[in-house]
């Protein structure tokens, strides 16, 4: 159970993906460079490495670790630790998660005998009892950790991918980490674009920086193209002189990007004569706005609207969705007027199609699945990030791809929709046992996730969406026996049929649409101190969580405040056991 909690998100398939598509020889100049072998020696202190999107940084990265892997492998007192940041998986861009991680990874030396007593104590102090680690202690404790070895390395890549409103926080910490620790003992190599936030703490604070400039990258680029062109099954029928054409003109071109170069060479391959190639080498997009925009303007006219669902799913839904289940998402309409009227289950006749119209965008995320996993349950995820900065920019608005131009808000009613409009098709069709719900399904994901989706736009949702997931809190049984947000671990025996009334769980998520328009209903159909639940009424589950409009609408409506019962006893004790100050000062009011 610790390491489970430890584990989280799991940073080793990124780290084999990364790998897994490097060259052999490529990187080594980083490898061989004084200023790596600096940081990785004596000296210690921050690498940074900053590029342009799409330079490789991933794969530099995992070279990095590779080696520091071989290092620790011969030093007992030698600890490697490392986090890719993705924009794909907001698991992925939490500094608890990463802390978490890097905790979980450092103490594997061969004389380890098992966690620090002071992991396994924290565990017991937090997620065993159902609350989460504050960051600070995780913080300490990972120093503590770091003290224990004398020399320990930290790989973070894709700083830029962590959220730009939080970011500052995890910035914050890395100088407070490299300050910590006395000068060679602590090595950490970092990865990022450089953007203005990332430059200004980091600039100062590395004692070694390389720009990922394209004199340094093109020959690894080169040889890229190269094994591309030996390898890639399309490529057999193309002449010698052509490659050696191709191969000069994309290095040429490609201003140290290998994803330019990726997209390009995936549109060469498709070629069926040699004056095709030669034609589009000759109109080869300049830049990836341009290779996007292409790509999307190809794409059939029948296709398109299902493409287009596609894309607000893989840039913004709360996890990555597998390819079955975006093979059902795709298909449902956002039509506010229409919830779980189609009483048959849909998806696309092929779910593999979505991945053969574009798959310069698309690729599967190996973080989560292993390769071995049928192909319909593996993740999906935008094939780079610069490919969701396209689609989100006001550049997509314009011209032919303007179609595939997407927004968060958007993004969040159509997924909020059809999550609601899957579980309501769901109660028609009846009642399924957890243990026959895959959480590979897409009926899980919208128990899991349909509230996530309708708090992001509550406020501007059209009232057929809110009214629907009133629908939804009233079915209890219906959607809770797929998944219950109040008890995730299942302490209570799934089927069991006893669950909190709507009212408690549109309380505990911070569903303020909602609970208004259950509160607004005649006064004996809604009982607001209705007792059931991990908080044992709907006061204390918003108490708890820190919903204080909620709980300010509670009191209004004539929830008792001292009323008994719950995991804390009552709201107050709620509100202060999980350090809500002021949902303290409204309640004590």
């Amino acid at each position: 159970k610790v390491l489970k909690w430890l584990n989280v998100v799991d940073p080793t398939s990124s780290y084999s993906s990364a790998l897994a598509v490097r060259e052999p020889g490529t990187g080594n100049w980083l490898l061989a460079g004084g200023e790596y072998k600096d940081w990785k020696g004596d000296r210690g202190g921050v690498l940074w490495l900053y590029g342009i999107p799409g330079c490789g940084k991933s794969v530099l990265s995992a070279t990095a670790i590779e080696d520091v892997k071989n290092l620790c492998d011969t030093n007992d007192d030698y600890g490697l630790a490392y986090f890719y940041f993705t924009f794909s998986d907001s698991e992925k861009q939490k500094l608890e998660n990463m802390l978490l991680s890097l905790i979980g990874q450092l103490p594997k030396r061969p004389s380890d005998q098992g966690l620090p007593s002071a992991v396994v104590d924290l565990y017991n102090s937090t997620k065993a009892i159902g609350k989460s680690a504050d960051t600070s202690v995780l913080k300490v404790l990972l120093s503590k950790i770091i003290k224990g070895f004398r020399r320990t390395f930290i790989i973070l890549d894709a700083l830029d991918e962590f959220p730009k409103g939080t970011r500052e926080g995890l910035l914050s910490w890395i100088k407070e980490l490299t300050v910590a620790h006395r000068a060679g003992s602590l090595s950490i190599l970092v990865t990022s674009r450089p953007e203005a936030d990332i430059v200004g703490s980091l600039e100062p604070l590395a004692a070694f920086s390389i720009s990922l400039q394209s004199k340094i990258i093109d020959p690894d680029i080169r040889t890229h193209v190269q094994k591309s062109l030996e390898g890639k099954g399309g490529f057999k029928r193309f002449t010698e002189g052509l490659k050696d054409e191709i191969e000069d003109m994309l290095v040429a071109r490609s201003q140290g990007m290998f994803r330019w170069v990726d997209c390009l060479l995936r549109i060469l391959e498709t070629c069926l004569t040699p004056d095709d190639a030669r034609a589009a080498l000759e109109k080869l997009p300049k830049d990836l706005d341009s290779v996007y925009g292409r790509i999307l303007e190809d794409i059939d006219e029948m296709q398109r609207i299902y493409i287009q669902r596609a894309m607000n799913w893989l840039a913004f839904s709360a996890e990555p969705l597998t390819l079955g289940q975006l093979a059902e998402a795709a298909v449902i309409e956002y039509d506010v007027e229409k919830y779980g009227e189609d009483s048959g289950t849909q998806a696309l006749f092929d779910t593999g199609c979505l991945m053969s119209i574009c798959p310069s965008l698309i690729s599967f995320e190996d973080a989560r699945d292993d390769e071995s996993s049928p192909q319909e349950n593996r993740r999906l995820r935008l094939a780079h990030f610069s490919v969701k900065e396209y689609l989100i920019s006001d550049r997509a608005g314009q011209g032919p791809s303007a179609y595939y131009r997407i927004s968060e808000d958007e993004a969040n009613l159509l997924m909020g929709h059809a999550c609601l409009s899957r579980i309501l098709r769901h109660s028609v069709q009846g009642t399924i046992q957890e243990e026959q719900v895959q959480e590979t399904s897409f009926l899980y994901h919208s128990a899991r996730y349909w509230f996530v989706y309708t708090k992001c736009v509550e406020d501007t949702a059209p009232t057929p969406l809110s009214d629907a997931a009133v629908k939804v809190l009233e079915l209890g049984k219906v959607w809770l026996d797929v998944y219950d947000p109040d008890d995730p671990g299942r302490n209570e025996p799934t089927g069991s049929g006893i669950y909190p009334p709507a009212i408690y769980y549109s309380s505990f998520l911070n569903l303020g649409t909602v609970c208004e328009l259950l509160l607004g209903r005649k006064e004996d159909t809604v009982n607001v101190n209705s007792p059931r639940g991990f908080y044992g009424n709907a006061l204390q589950a918003a108490a708890g969580e820190g919903n204080e409009s909620v709980v300010q609408l509670l009191l209004e409506r004539g929830a008792e405040v001292n009323a008994q019962g719950g995991e804390f006893g009552n709201a107050l004790q709620a509100a202060a056991g999980e350090g809500n100050e002021s949902v303290v000062q409204l309640l004590l009011e």
